[in-house]
């Protein structure tokens, strides 16, 4: 009785979640920056990996919903919860992240997916931490398929950054927001995958920055 109950209520949070994120994103006037490096990546390869910091993914996954992008999310209870809101909006869950072996199965299996021509995406510093540090998955995964990453951010005029470890940002209603694509990271067999690390955090958090001066909240 206790999992069919767990079950119902993570159904029920993520429905309500859904709402809100639908109901915030509709009102938001959003303003997307350099999507022709999207396009031009795109020309030379199939799909692409997006890369995102964990506490800014709100006005992404409304932005990217309904292109069956795949992401992968974690098998904990929030990982429960996040991967029915995204598959509502459309997206593509793989579960994986957090436990080693599942962790595994889930890094061949979004190999699989690109392998389709699938675009897929990672909340590069999740699902626990450190804030703005890039885990090694991504990189093992672009070197592995030889795609892009491109690394996404987003940022809101008006809206609440919570005080936890990801410093959530929820953009408030009717926010002048904006979504900003920064340069590609490549990878080659070859390549320091802690030199590569570094290389997309300092990407995303230059392209995180500009977000914020481009609202006006930096």
């Amino acid at each position: 009785m206790k999992p069919f109950l767990e079950n119902a209520k993570s159904k029920l949070l993520s429905f309500l979640a859904y709402l809100v994120m639908n109901s915030i994103g509709r009102t938001c006037r959003v303003t997307i920056v350099n999507e022709g490096l999207v396009k031009k990546a795109k020309e030379k390869s199939k799909s692409v990996i997006y890369a995102f910091w964990h506490g800014r993914q709100f006005i992404l996954i409304y932005t990217h919903r309904r292109r069956d992008i795949c992401i992968m999310t974690s098998f904990s209870k929030d990982g429960e919860l996040q991967t029915n809101i995204i598959t509502r909006m459309g997206y593509h869950p793989v579960r994986g992240s957090h436990q080693k072996r599942g962790a595994i199965e889930g890094t061949l299996e979004m190999i699989k997916m690109a392998g389709e021509g699938k675009d897929i995406a990672f909340a590069v510093d999740g699902p626990k931490g450190p804030v703005y540090k890039v885990k090694e998955g991504i990189l093992f995964i672009a070197r592995k398929t030889g795609l892009p990453i491109i690394p996404i951010s987003g940022s809101a005029g008006r809206r609440k950054v919570f005080n936890n470890w990801d410093r959530y940002l929820l953009p408030a209603p009717f926010s002048k927001c904006v979504v900003i694509y920064g340069n590609p990271v490549l990878i080659n067999k070859d390549d320091s995958l802690e030199e590569k690390a570094v290389e997309l955090e300092n990407e995303l958090n230059r392209i995180s920055d500009e977000a914020d001066r481009v609202v006006g909240s930096a």
